[in-house]
């Protein structure tokens, strides 16, 4: 079938980029939801749609080795009190980390099987989540040396480290959810949150070298999320980039 190209308009109306992926498959969300994009393998995507849940990251774990140290540790005292904050923060709180777009060639090669894996839509409380900056220089800033408590650290300057990466990283167009590992479902060592209103799954994008078939996918959508659109991506044929499959789009 041929895509609902009256959809962009709505898209762009909405605040997303004119080049928004899913602006020939589905309408936007409301203004107080925010669609994103979770890339991964097939057996997980699959595992998560069926128990409604998403494995949660830890800052212990990411593949950033800067991830919560953006502050310029050539400041007298930095050094050893954010090593602190971030030691802290990764005992207490997980992420779960999403893209603005899924039509990245770099971003299906780097986070779903070099494109045989598959990107789960979500539709999430804007409110919920946090867009990452990018930055060129790491961040200069004065801290209490006297104060050994890491949560002592400003609220303004622990958002910061949240939210902040370096610049070559931009590709990824990042939102974060940040969770409290007390509240999430612990299975064996790994922490997941769940499914839920602030945390609707919407879409399923299958890659272009994905070896799931369409039809198993929309069949277990069925039974478990009827509401979710599911397509296949195909390379698009006049860029870098990746595109719906137009015959796939329902």
């Amino acid at each position: 079938m041929p895509p609902h190209k009256e959809y962009r308009r709505e898209w762009v109306n909405a605040g997303y980029d004119e080049r928004m992926g899913s602006a020939w498959v589905t309408l936007p969300p409301p203004p107080d939801r925010i669609r994103l994009y979770h890339f991964t393998s097939a057996d997980f995507a699959l595992s998560n749609i069926a128990l409604s849940r998403l494995k949660v990251a830890r800052f212990s774990d990411v593949n950033d080795p800067f991830e919560l140290l953006a502050l310029n540790f050539r400041v007298r005292g930095v050094r050893s009190k954010v090593r602190r904050f971030k030691t802290s923060h990764n005992d207490l709180t997980g992420l779960l980390c999403f893209s603005a777009n899924w039509t990245s060639v770099v971003l299906w090669s780097h986070y779903a099987s070099k494109h045989r894996g598959i990107c789960l839509g979500f539709d999430l409380q804007r409110d919920s989540v946090q867009r990452v900056r990018y930055e060129d220089q790491r961040i200069l800033a004065e801290l209490d040396e006297s104060e050994n408590d890491p949560t002592k650290i400003s609220p303004e300057l622990q958002e910061t480290l949240l939210c902040t990466k370096f610049r070559q990283w931009d590709y990824e167009q990042e939102y974060r959810k940040f969770v409290k590992l007390s509240e999430m479902t612990k299975d064996g060592s790994l922490y997941f949150c769940p499914f839920d209103g602030h945390m609707k799954l919407v879409e399923v994008i299958l890659g272009p070298h994905c070896y799931s078939s369409l039809a198993s996918v929309r069949k277990l959508i069925r039974a478990h999320h009827h509401d979710a659109v599911a397509i296949e991506a195909r390379l698009a044929f006049g860029s870098f980039s990746v595109a719906p499959n137009e015959l796939t789009i329902p």
